[in-house]
């Protein structure tokens, strides 16, 4: 009986030890002091630019997202007498929860994304291995005992090692798109981007920061897993992350009429308080938008609220069609809910609410961004034909393409039935998802638009 003790003490020592270098999570680092990173041009055409948006929805989403991008690899177009992949010209994918897995992977490995994700990931027992893992490891109930390490940085662990193979933002592809990941800051109720000009609100280094915790931060659902948490360093630079500066309040409604703009601006002041906001705390970037479209709206207000200012930043001065492309995985309502007189599972409450918030707040992203488009045509005409004036300084158009779920035939969606949010789903599923994001995609009236407009 005593060997039997000593044994195990022996052995919970000897995990102890072993895991104390590991037992508290990475953190982001101090910002080095150069400035973020602007979208890239690489070999991608000047004339159109292709930014796409990945929607929350677990696995459902990540392979709705994934088949979408297999038919844009299967799609060729002509630019400029030169044939090429439609894959090959997104210039931006924004993303949000489960999308964030196929956005992170295509951005890090390109066509490989094609010959393993689906076993990588899509197909892979996620939720059981996590279970699994953080149930009978007793590595993991170390790790997990101080409080430190969460069940999210356990996940963003076995993210990194499994998936992502240890990869940092400095690990993308140099021809990749612009990768943005959305999470949620519970410290301000904002959404917060993993993106060199937010981590620049902080003044912190993203290049040297783990996909992977990103991605966790990204999919963090709450209750179901805990925030991923970020250092605030803005006490170590002198850096202002605020491009039209804070200006008086009055003075920006009357002149710019930008109520909304000098709230962020705000907002975005208040990270330089680094003794009362010391820590960001990340959840799931589908609560602050499911779709993954503000932060790109953000993006054009922190640019003088100016879509040509923008272009110009970006390198897209000769951009002359602009296109959205959404997919949006939102599930359906479970109609056996109404069937039951148990009330349904807490599993299921979440799942429902969640889907709930999402539809509406989805509906009103898609309006808000379209209504953009008028302004912004008039914004890039007038900017482009002053101070670069030619015979077609005022062609641009900006276009939406919606991929949803909604758009199923009503046998289709039958088939496929109502797909819980989770990160385990059925190979047949999985496949049927896939399957829906190629068909829905060449369905896509404005997506055939596209391609004859291209020709």
């Amino acid at each position: 009986m005593r060997i039997t003790s000593h044994l195990i003490t022996l052995l919970l020592g000897t995990l102890l030890l072993s895991s104390c270098s590991v037992i508290l999570p990475e953190m982001n680092k101090p910002r080095s002091g150069e400035s973020p990173k602007s979208l890239s041009t690489n070999n991608r055409s000047e004339e159109l630019a292709l930014f796409m948006t990945f929607s929350g929805g677990g696995t459902r989403s990540a392979a709705l997202s994934y088949g979408v991008l297999q038919q844009l690899r299967d799609t060729s177009v002509t630019i400029n007498n030169k044939k090429r992949r439609l894959l090959d010209e997104i210039d931006l994918i924004s993303s949000v929860s489960g999308g964030s897995f196929t956005s992170a992977y295509f951005g890090l490995f390109g066509d490989r994304i094609f010959k393993d994700f689906e076993k990588k990931f899509l197909k892979r027992r996620i939720q059981t291995e996590l279970v699994r893992l953080s149930l009978l490891s007793p590595k993991a109930w170390i790790r997990l005992a101080p409080s430190l390490f969460e069940r999210s940085d356990l996940a963003a662990d076995y993210y990194n090692r499994l998936i992502f193979k240890k990869k940092r933002f400095a690990d993308l592809r140099k021809d990749a798109p612009l990768i943005i990941i959305n999470a949620t800051d519970l410290s301000l109720g904002q959404g917060f981007a993993f993106t060199g000009y937010h981590f620049s609100w902080i003044c912190s280094d993203l290049n040297s920061y783990p996909i992977s915790r990103a991605v966790a931060a990204s999919a963090a659902v709450p209750i179901v897993f805990s925030p991923i948490t970020l250092k605030n360093h803005a006490a170590n630079c002198q850096y202002s992350p605020i491009v039209w500066g804070i200006q008086d309040k009055n003075k920006v409604v009357k002149v710019f009429n930008k109520q909304k703009r000098y709230e962020d601006a705000l907002k975005i002041q208040a990270y330089r308080d680094n003794k009362n906001l010391k820590y960001l705390h990340l959840v799931d970037g589908g609560v602050a938008d499911n779709l993954g479209i503000r932060s790109i709206l953000n993006t054009i207000s922190f640019h003088n609220d100016s879509m040509w200012y923008a272009m110009k930043t970006y390198g897209m001065r000769k951009t002359k069609k602009m296109v959205f492309m959404t997919v949006n995985a939102a599930s359906f309502l479970n109609p056996s809910v109404a069937s039951r007189r148990r009330a349904p599972s807490t599993v299921n409450i979440i799942d429902t609410t969640t889907t709930i918030q999402s539809n509406k707040y989805n509906t009103e992203t898609i309006d808000l961004l379209s209504s953009k488009f008028p302004l912004w045509k008039k914004q890039v005409q007038a900017g482009r034909c002053k101070e670069q004036p030619s015979p077609d300084c005022a062609d641009i158009e900006f276009e939406l393409i919606e991929i949803s779920l909604e758009d199923l035939t009503e046998n289709e969606i039958k088939e496929l039935g109502i797909v819980p949010t989770a990160l385990e789903l059925p190979g047949k599923t999985v496949d049927q998802l896939i399957s829906a994001g190629k068909k829905l995609t060449v369905r896509s009236k404005a997506f055939q638009e596209l391609l004859r407009d291209l020709k």
